[in-house]
């Protein structure tokens, strides 16, 4: 049995060992005030998409003609209930989304509080990502960009109109106007000191598709990070002075396989500073899944499983100061364990999370915005067709908005 001391040292080491500790506490409660549903089969007039799919996924026939409004990556708030929401690359891998064009949406977002007449959202307009000169691509049709080219996992907006926006394939930051028009070259990530060792001999985060690796052999043993794990999380700090961009999973090499970096960049220079913080999820295959500011250094971090319906089991939002020597999570919300004591939602057969228990079962919550010191707005990526996390085995699932109250400050 360890004595008092030996008890202290072991602590100690370990939150030395893994950079991060976390606060046990008991877990705050969380209401379910607010909620509107998009339907997982709104299409919208454009291109024939998923040609490289199906023929049928979830009782889908492919390719849809037109465009699934889904893939939601990231939030922005405007003013009067309007958000633009960011489109991932599409279908989830550079090989299948070849045909759907980037861009972000424009909502009317209405969440009345009130359970029997709960609200709606309704698209305005929608915004397409393109490279008319040519900074990322050689040569796309028209200048439009496509799922094959970048995955926009995040985005934030500055003062001068202009957006960052965090790719998952490079990884890399990739600034555009308020037109959708790329600017100017990709920003890589750097490879932090403390991780070095671990960068098979490169100074950026490359994923197999990354620009300069996608179309060599080799790619996946040239690569540091795995696919699909680069930039998913940005956050704005309120002075508008900082971005800070989390990466998504550890780097191939690292032994340490709950390690996660969050580096700082200066948007007025379009370079990163060099400072950075290393963050622990909370499993070996857990994910940031979202990046949030409370304030210019307390930040709100999503973190998830791979698991959906009855397997989803970490889906969870932790706030850290990223002032501190050694961060410390605290659980600021458990997406599994909200309640819903207004009615919002009512028990249903073969359904999982909803009732007076509700829960967000789906494999990706990546939207987060925080509303005020006590209330969040949360969306899913519904991955349509492909993800059935609410009513499984083959019902895809819905875009799915939900506002919740915190019973705890989100500032410290």
């Amino acid at each position: 049995m360890l004595n008092r001391r030996s008890a202290l040292l072991v602590a100690l080491l370990l939150i030395l060992g893994t950079g991060c500790g976390k606060k046990e506490d008991t877990p705050p409660k969380t209401r379910l005030t607010g909620r509107v549903i998009l339907p997982a089969d709104t299409i919208i007039p454009g291109p024939m998409v998923g040609r490289v799919l199906g023929p049928e996924i979830n009782g889908r026939t492919l390719p849809f003609n037109g465009v699934p409004v889904q893939g939601f990556s990231s939030i922005i708030a405007l003013e009067g209930g309007q958000h633009l929401v960011l489109q991932d690359n599409g279908f989830g891998t550079l090989a299948n989304s070849p045909d759907v064009p980037l861009q972000w949406f424009h909502f009317r977002l209405n969440m009345t509080g009130d359970a029997e007449a709960p609200g709606s959202v309704e698209l305005e307009n929608v915004t397409f990502i393109t490279d008319p000169q040519l900074h990322l691509v050689e040569s796309p049709p028209g200048g439009r960009l496509t799922g094959a080219h970048l995955d926009p996992e995040s985005f934030v907006g500055l003062d001068d109109g202009t957006f960052w926006i965090g790719d998952e394939f490079g990884p890399a930051l990739i600034h555009v106007n308020a037109q959708g028009q790329v600017m100017s070259p990709a920003v890589d990530i750097p490879v932090v000191p403390e991780l070095q060792s671990y960068g098979r001999g490169l100074q950026i985060l490359m994923t197999p598709d990354h620009p300069s690796l996608r179309h060599q052999a080799e790619a996946d043993h040239m690569a540091n990070l795995p696919r699909s794990g680069g930039i998913e999380g940005l956050a704005l700090t309120p002075d508008g002075n900082f971005i800070y961009a989390s990466v998504e999973k550890a780097m191939v090499e690292d032994p340490t396989r709950t390690r996660r970096v969050i580096l700082q960049f200066d948007p007025a220079t379009g370079a990163f500073t060099g400072q950075y913080k290393l963050y622990q999820v909370d499993g070996p295959d857990v994910s940031i899944a979202s990046l949030e500011a409370v304030n210019n250094t307390v930040m709100l971090v999503l973190e998830r499983d791979g698991g959906e319906g009855e397997k989803a089991l970490i889906k969870r939002i932790y706030r850290v100061d990223l002032d501190d020597d050694v961060l410390t999570k605290t659980l600021a919300c458990d997406l599994m364990d909200i309640h819903d004591d207004s009615g919002f939602t009512s028990l249903e057969d073969g359904a999982i999370g909803l009732g007076p228990s509700y829960s967000f079962p789906y494999v990706t919550p990546e939207c987060l915005l925080v509303l005020d010191d006590h209330t969040l707005l949360v969306v899913n990526d519904n991955n349509y067709p492909m993800s059935s996390g609410r009513r499984p085995p083959h019902t895809p699932d819905d875009n799915e908005f939900i506002r919740l109250h915190l019973e705890q400050s989100l500032r410290p």
